[in-house]
């Protein structure tokens, strides 16, 4: 690979596979909470059950059989960390270590099994958005009870999880989907798993600390930064171009952000932005990283600055808030990027210095 081919991939759409089924899937799991309670004229309510959307976007690859078995332990999983993240919202060094043994805990079972994409991503985002909306006003939260978060949470993944298996109500869907081979699940470790493992538990760990000063309700982004660099792959150069994109997205992603909380949507129109992003991401994810973030993370951003402050009764941003979110993102993503790239170069720098010493061995 060259420099030039480097650039093109900023650019450039990347063949995949059909995944207009996936991406109306996951946008019809967003929609159901957010409209339907926007409806109702409990918008907020909405707001706290969408995160359990992002479970229709797992194991997308495999047999609609498959993951009705898989998909109540993946949802067990996200409870998990949404009840960690709340219990630790009231002392910043809990949820630091919190955050640090979600995003270890998460990265081993699914890297180990194989899950795929969006891998250990979404658990820490939802420790972390979880512990913010909950967490008190003197640490940044939301004050937010978190029975009420961690029950909408329940609720939303029981949605997505019903719109993930509803297609097998049709005879057809039920004899294509027997036709699907799903490839065995089984929990191995290898030499790639591990060296990824490693440099994800040190970045999370080197994360926490660093980012400690920001506070808790910052912390989980620039966690999610590093989990999102370093979970898919080994290699150092496409490692390392990785978190180019994830820099370039969140930077487009935070603009997109800023003119959406100046829109100042609300209530049913919001849910139906949060359905076309989701519907958006999941249709690009495969073929541009890098494009996905640009709607990731205003979803993402829209989703933690809305659901506290709407449940509480207070106004939306308005322009100081939001330049002060965009702000704090950035600089959150940048000191992400910037802790995975380290971590990058150091393994880097200890392959050589091993490559070395064997060489003198071999010399001596």
């Amino acid at each position: 690979m060259t420099f030039r081919s480097d650039l093109r991939s900023i650019f450039e759409l990347r063949p995949s596979p059909p995944r207009l089924h996936v991406a109306i899937q996951a946008a019809v799991a967003i929609g159901i909470p957010t409209v339907g309670f926007a409806l109702a004229g409990r918008a907020e309510l909405g707001l706290l059950a969408s995160s359990g959307a992002f479970l229709a976007l797992y194991l997308t690859t495999r047999s609609r059989g498959d993951r009705a078995r898989r998909l109540p332990l993946l949802a067990f999983g996200f409870l998990a960390a949404s009840a960690l993240g709340i219990a630790a919202s009231g002392s910043l060094v809990l949820g630091l270590i919190v955050l640090f043994a979600v995003a270890a805990a998460s990265s081993v079972v699914c890297l180990g099994l194989s899950v795929g994409p969006p891998g250990a991503l979404f658990f820490v985002l939802v420790a972390g958005v979880s512990g913010h909306v909950a967490g008190p006003h003197a640490l940044g939260g939301g004050g937010v009870d978190g029975w009420l978060v961690l029950g909408m949470l329940a609720l939303g993944l029981a949605i997505a999880y019903a719109v993930v298996l509803a297609p097998l109500l049709l005879p057809r869907v039920r004899a294509a989907d027997a036709l699907v081979e799903n490839e065995p699940m089984r929990f191995v470790v290898d030499e790639t798993t591990r060296i990824i493992l490693v440099r994800l538990i040190v970045a999370t760990a080197i994360a926490v600390v660093v980012a400690a000063p920001l506070g808790i309700h910052r912390s989980y982004w620039v966690v999610v930064a590093v989990v999102a660099i370093l979970q898919n792959g080994h290699r150092l150069r496409l490692t390392a171009l990785r978190g180019v994109h994830r820099v370039l997205g969140t930077l487009v992603g935070l603009a997109l952000f800023a003119v959406v909380s100046l829109a100042n949507p609300s209530g049913v129109w919001l849910g139906l932005l949060l359905m076309a992003l989701q519907f958006v991401v999941e249709l690009v994810v495969i073929r541009n990283y890098g494009l996905a973030l640009v709607f990731i993370t205003p979803l993402a951003l829209t989703i933690a600055a809305q659901a506290g402050t709407a449940q509480a009764g207070t106004a939306q941003a308005g322009t100081a808030q939001v330049d002060l979110i965009v702000s704090e993102r950035l600089f959150d993503t940048l000191l992400g990027a910037g802790i995975a790239t380290g971590v990058l170069l150091a393994a880097l720098g200890l392959m050589r210095w091993k490559g070395l010493m064997r060489w003198k061995r071999r010399e001596g």
